[in-house]
């Protein structure tokens, strides 16, 4: 549930929504993720850099073309910073009302806002047929905690395959940040040497244990820096508990292009739903193809329940469906659900860690052993991946049908002819306590982004047409943001790349 906060910002933005031109052709053994372009720690991608001096340079326009008045004082302060002296004070500054830093989001910024972190890839799909990945993150938290990956590489038995991931981290960005460097590669050198013909069982196994190791090095790394340092707060120590004190959720999908086979891993509350369609029908119908990890999901239930007996009231809420405050019961990282409490004590006194969990007699309560499925593709079908940011506004069945609008509305548009309307009363839900909320559904669906599928499903998800919803959702800031939006990331993966006749 999102509660509403009146805080306020306003995002320098270009007027006009800058659509970047869609990336090369996903390479075989190249990863692109949100870091591609440079920089350390979760960066943007190398659109990113554009927008950004678009941004800049309009900034700067506008802050020539206005009137200001300069007084004495401000002479005086701007010498004084050349000199590094102090500056003057002028008794203008106590003159009328405070005025918040944060700004007001407007509507005709939302566009800029919402493509600041999109993306497309092409890949060749069967029979050299063009597929297409439409990718977008929306932060809330700063820095932002998810992450997500896409790369075509080899699979099973050195099968040509594109793989995609969303990493949706929590508790800090450096778990989620490991998984998109490494998570596609391990998993990766898991399949290729398994015979073309490989059983599914024995494909899923390889699978699970590539997720398994990496975990395994993130817990090894941060428990070997802590027993090598003699000293409290050690740099090599603090770098390397930063992974596994922090936690990650991960998706990913690994689509055979020969074989049209798609299969998809989970770990955690990510999502992914496929959009198949029906020739009969004329329709797209939406299938989950993984299952949330909760507290709500009676398999975890059952599963925790065995492996840690009569424990099952202290570790689990079944009114939040937390495992002892956790919002997940699978996950990469998360040292206090997975480290005896004597070494988690030892950890956040000596390296400033997390307190450990009152109920955390028998661990470890968390595994990051994915569950896999299995299915068979057409061209027309599309899958969408999404951490759970977008899951919690919108519902499988309504995101399907939103792409499959937006399908629609592309085979009809003319070049550069925009939809969506004017705005629309917001309409809000409210709980037993008071708190408001709202979904997104159809009837307030708007197609204006049609150069992104992804960044479609992202606007209907703050509000579509409901203006006053999204630009109350796009001005809230860090820290009051993650009490009305979580960090959203959306992948939107098409077979047959729909931007082609």
């Amino acid at each position: 549930m999102f509660r509403c906060s009146p805080a306020s910002r306003r995002v320098l933005a270009a007027s006009r929504p800058r659509v970047a031109p869609c990336k090369p052709s996903l390479r075989r053994g190249q990863l692109y993720s949100t870091d591609t372009g440079g920089g350390d720690g979760p960066g943007f991608t190398r659109r990113t850099r554009f927008i950004g001096f678009a941004v800049v340079g309009g900034a700067l326009v506008w802050y020539a073309s206005r009137k200001r008045r300069v007084t004495v004082a401000e002479r005086h302060h701007e010498r004084s910073r050349r000199d590094n002296e102090l500056p003057g004070i002028s008794g203008d500054d106590a003159d009328g009302l405070v005025e918040s830093p944060v700004k007001v989001v407007e509507w005709s910024e939302i566009a800029s806002l919402i493509h600041k972190q999109a993306t497309s890839f092409k890949f060749e799909g069967r029979n050299g047929a063009p597929g297409r990945i439409d990718a977008v993150r929306f932060e809330s938290n700063s820095p932002t905690e998810d992450a997500w990956a896409v790369g075509v590489g080899a699979g099973v038995g050195g099968a040509k395959t594109v793989y995609a991931g969303v990493y949706d981290g929590h508790g800090g960005w450096a778990c989620s940040a490991i998984l998109r460097q490494k998570l596609i590669p391990y998993v990766s050198a898991m399949l290729a040497p398994l015979a073309p013909n490989a059983a599914g069982a024995a494909i899923d196994d390889a699978i699970k244990k590539a997720f398994c190791r990496l975990d395994d090095q993130i817990m090894t790394a941060g428990r070997d820096a802590v027993t090598d340092s003699t000293e409290p707060w050690t740099a090599a120590a603090m770098s390397a508990l930063a992974p596994a004190i922090a936690g990650s959720c991960a998706l990913m999908t690994m689509y055979d292009t020969e074989t049209s086979t798609l299969r998809t891993a989970v770990t955690g509350d990510s999502r992914a739903v496929l959009g198949s369609w029906s020739a009969s029908a004329k329709a797209y119908t939406a299938s989950a193809l993984s299952k949330d990890q909760t507290g709500f999901n009676a398999d975890e239930v059952a599963r925790l329940d065995a492996a840690h007996p009569g424990e099952k009231d202290a570790m689990l809420d079944a009114k939040t469906g937390r495992l002892m405050g956790l919002a997940v019961t699978r996950a990469f990282g998360d040292h206090r659900w997975k480290y005896p409490q004597e070494l988690v004590t030892l950890i956040q006194h000596r390296f400033a860690g997390y307190g450990p969990r009152k109920a955390n007699a028998t661990p470890p309560y968390l595994t990051a052993r994915p569950e896999v499925t299995t299915r068979q593709v057409q061209g027309d079908d599309f899958v969408i991946l999404a951490s759970d940011g977008l899951w919690d506004v919108i519902s499988n069945d309504d995101a399907v049908a939103c792409v499959s609008q937006w399908l629609k509305e592309k085979r009809k548009r003319s070049g550069g002819k925009r939809g969506g309307g004017g705005g629309v009363k917001a309409d809000w839900n409210y709980d037993e306590d008071g708190w408001p909320s709202y979904k997104a559904t159809p009837e307030y669906f708007c197609f204006e982004d049609m150069g992104n599928a992804a960044v479609c499903l992202l606007r209907n998800a703050l509000g579509g047409t409901r203006r006053g919803i999204v630009q109350g959702l796009a001005t809230a800031t860090t820290p009051l943001s993650r009490n009305v939006r979580d960090d959203i990331t959306i992948q939107v993966v098409f077979f047959k790349d729909p931007y082609r006749k």
